[in-house]
């Protein structure tokens, strides 16, 4: 049974609630960042996965010197790309960077930022060098996160349009009063009914049994991310406009990679992928775009967590082959690699 659905049971009292401290820290310029050079446990219901942070607060290894003689790949995204829910080898970012030992690869998401605030990023590192490509991974709910200045219980920046104008507003980012308490538990572990619950659960027959029931009493109903209509599109086009922009002015070529909905792979409920409106901006912006649900829907196995909206370990590996298959039908990419193999 552990074998072919594992269903890991994580207690109410080891799951990190916080959405200020533990991993994370105050940044005024974006909202939040990861803390440098921190380390812990990460636990979720999922899963519970070691999270080792570089000099810069990124989950990812130490960026190369600036001496380095080989070509570099940056990697904006949020959750997805940080690899939420799975162990540092297991992220498609690191299972690229064995397919690419000819690339400098930078990961410079993080868990919760919008396409804005991967924007602000990028715009202000400053030990990315030589860049030749920049990879966006795009997702549903980075729609919303674009259309706001408050989100997953922090405050953050927001451009706006302005008299043809794309502005940016809410810096310095105002900090809360929650950054002054960074304790990464608050739940009373003592509770009779949370005790029986950790000692019933640990049978994965029996857990699953109790997360079947609760599908069947309690459906699942898909929550729109955000209404989108033209005005809700409006910002998230300007900002890859001048995401595109940016990249292109360091020399480098912009590729959007769309992840799909859980809903949409798993067929959930009739949802219409997001993916459309997104594939239009990029046509009307002529931006190279990758959607991944081909990839996923050719898929036997589970690659998406049972709770949750985020892939497993397999699923950074159906995502890890499909942008490197994408990266080998661009000519310039191609010919490039090819150059330095040899």
């Amino acid at each position: 049974y552990r074998i072919f659905d594992p269903f890991p049971y994580f207690g109410e009292n080891e799951i990190n609630k916080t959405e200020h401290g533990n991993l994370l820290e105050y940044d005024p310029l974006v909202g939040w960042r990861g803390i440098p050079k921190n380390q812990t446990y990460y636990i979720t219901q999922n899963a519970k996965i070691a999270v080792k942070h570089n000099q810069y607060g990124f989950r990812d290894i130490e960026p190369p010197s600036p001496k380095s003689p080989k070509p570099g790949i940056v990697f904006l995204g949020d959750s997805f790309t940080w690899g939420y829910e799975v162990e540092f080898e297991d992220m498609y970012i690191n299972l690229l960077r064995k397919a690419l030992p000819y690339f400098d690869i930078y990961n410079i998401s993080h868990r919760g930022f919008g396409t804005d605030q991967e924007l602000i990023v990028f715009k202000h590192l400053n030990f990315l060098h030589k860049i030749k490509l920049v990879v966006l991974a795009f997702c549903e709910n980075d729609i919303e996160d674009n259309n706001s200045n408050f989100r997953y219980k922090k405050n953050k920046p927001q451009y706006k349009y302005v008299d043809g104008n794309l502005v940016l507003s809410g810096t310095p980012v105002m900090k809360q009063i929650e950054w002054a308490d960074t304790s990464s538990t608050d739940i009373n572990v003592s509770h009779v009914k949370v005790i029986l619950k950790k000692f019933l659960f640990n049978s994965h027959f029996l857990h699953d049994l109790y997360f079947r029931y609760k599908n069947i009493r309690y459906p699942y109903q898909k929550k729109s991310s955000v209404n989108k209509t033209s005005a809700s599109l409006v910002i998230t086009h300007k900002i890859l406009n001048e995401l595109k922009s940016t990249v292109e002015k360091k020399g480098a070529k912009l590729l959007i990679v769309l992840i799909p909905s859980k809903s949409e792979i798993e067929k959930i409920d009739h949802y219409i992928p997001y993916q459309n409106d997104i594939i239009k901006i990029c046509s009307d912006l002529n931006i190279q775009h990758l959607d991944l649900a081909p990839y996923f829907e050719k898929k036997l196995w589970r690659t998406y967590y049972r709770i949750g909206m985020h892939w497993n370990a397999r699923g950074h590996q159906v995502a890890a082959k499909a942008i490197m298959d994408r990266l080998n039908t661009i000519d310039e990419f191609r010919k490039f690699n090819s150059a330095l193999s040899r």
